[in-house]
């Protein structure tokens, strides 16, 4: 398997058409009384719940998506007795955007569990929305697709034992098996692969226990306390994660943490605690803070692919808004489409880590107003939408994934540089006009690949995409396996 490397550096974040999304439950047991496994009142497990561990969401790419949403209504375990445990979703379940995660992760939910050894999972969901693009007229369509099932139970290849160590329980969503478009028809039928990861004492990358690049609204700064510092990141989704700090974390936008206030939009890295330190196991530890908007005046962030530019330098642009990050983000338009107004005043800004990565570049990169285009995943801070439209104050270049076959591979200086060939549906061959992608790889890339990057191999790569004299070019900050590769341990 490749190497992994763990600095908190290492960018994975998504975009890009999906086929696979992946929610691992990571789990935590306890005993029920006198040490015995699980009590039961009638069918219901009723042993006392453990300390609440994260979820991780994750995803990678199909050719013509370019959003998908569902929301998850309820999650029950089934354990060997045949017992179940409540509903571990909220009342009133989750609705989620999956395209955005292509490769990477971040958090989902914080269930709690009792000790027991668990043989399926049923899940039920509804309001399955997806944005794709016709490959023929090149026209952006959004649509409420029609579900082939509501709910379903997926039992486990081997029965999952939950006991004093914390367990990742991932179920994978295999988007390209599950979006069926026909015309203007598009059917939904989930399908999912289950696998269970053990978190190690010591976090290391992947579902084992770091999550990576990803984006919430600070809604609470704790101020009072002189070690353990935390603050609450409020995701997209709506879900509150309550996150710490120590003095290894990377501060970058800001110098400390005193100057994090509430309605500051940033982006994180976090470590998963697992069992022997002195936070909870599950904890969720910064190892780095990116403030993209300090929130001295509450604003909203909406992220997604760039689908149309109008003029040279742009005056505005479309874009399919798959997420809304803001204190006053109502349900986030994750399958809609938002016109952005670009004015004299606005800031076109590569993001502060893109500079860690980007050491003698063998190209000259450039994000402005008039090389912004169709295909490029962008970040827009605006003070807010209306009738679709918003205006940009800010619009910031994010990470993006791609999926090809390597054609070609070149070393230029420290980089290797990897010919990569769209498949001609894809979204991002749709828009651009261009099937090949030269692919930038060092050192510095954070490898989860079991597949070799070689010559006539499929894989996925995420990165800052450009458009330099014609061609695209990725600076990459991750390398994953072929989209659709079921995950497993040692891989996001």
């Amino acid at each position: 398997m490749t190497p992994r490397n763990s600095s908190s550096y290492r960018i994975a974040l998504a975009l890009a058409a999906i086929s696979l999304l992946a929610f691992g439950i990571v789990l935590i047991g306890c005993s029920g009384p006198s040490g015995s496994a699980s009590s039961y009142v009638g069918n219901q497990i009723s042993a006392p719940y453990s300390t609440a561990v994260p979820t991780t969401l994750t995803d990678a790419p199909g050719d013509q998506v370019i959003a998908t949403s569902l929301t998850l209504n309820s999650l029950v375990l089934t354990d060997s007795a045949g017992k179940v445990t409540t509903n571990l979703l909220p009342a009133a379940g989750i609705t989620y955007e999956a395209a955005h995660l292509d490769a990477t992760q971040e958090p989902f939910f914080s269930p709690a569990l009792p000790q027991d050894t668990y043989v399926s999972v049923s899940l039920t969901y509804s309001n399955a929305q997806v944005a794709y693009i016709d490959p023929t007229s090149k026209t952006i369509n959004v649509v409420a697709a029609t579900l082939a099932n509501t709910s379903q139970t997926i039992t486990f290849a081997t029965p999952i034992t939950i006991g004093s160590t914390p367990t990742s329980l991932l179920v994978d969503y295999l988007v390209a098996k599950s979006v069926a478009i026909s015309g203007t028809t598009v059917t939904v039928t989930p399908t999912f692969n289950v696998t269970a990861i053990v978190i190690p004492p010591t976090a290391t990358t992947g579902p084992q226990g770091m999550i990576t690049g990803y984006k919430g609204v600070v809604t609470a700064v704790d101020t009072t306390s002189t070690t353990d510092k935390d603050f609450t990141l409020t995701l997209p989704s709506g879900v509150a994660l309550k996150i710490y700090v120590n003095g290894a974390t990377v501060y970058q936008g800001i110098t400390n943490f005193s100057q994090l206030e509430v309605n500051a939009l940033v982006e994180v890295d976090t470590l998963t605690v697992g069992s022997g330190t002195i936070l909870p196991a599950g904890s969720l530890v910064a190892t780095r803070m990116e403030v993209d908007d300090p929130g001295t005046t509450p604003m909203k962030m909406l992220l997604g692919p760039v689908t149309a530019v109008t003029g040279s330098p742009a005056t505005s642009f479309n874009m399919v808004v798959r997420q809304q990050v803001g204190s006053t983000a109502t349900t986030p338009p994750t399958t809609a489409t938002v016109d952005v107004t670009v004015t004299g005043t606005t800031n076109f800004l590569l993001p502060q880590r893109y500079a860690v990565l980007a050491t003698a570049l063998p190209f000259v990169p450039s994000f402005t107003a008039s090389t912004i285009f169709a295909g490029q995943h962008v970040g827009v801070i605006t003070s807010g939408i209306t009738n679709n439209a918003a205006t940009a104050t800010s619009v910031l270049l994010e990470p993006q994934t791609i999926a090809g076959t390597i054609t070609a591979v070149n070393t230029v200086g420290s980089w290797t540089v990897y010919t990569v060939t769209l498949p001609s549906t894809h979204w991002l061959a749709v828009l651009t006009g261009q099937t090949t992608v030269l692919v930038y790889t060092n050192s510095a890339v954070q490898a989860i690949n079991t597949t070799s990057p070689a010559i006539g191999n499929t894989l996925r790569f995420n990165g800052y995409l450009f458009d330099v004299s014609g061609t695209l070019r990725l600076l990459t900050c991750l390398q994953a396996d072929p989209p659709g590769t079921p995950i497993g341990p040692g891989q996001i």
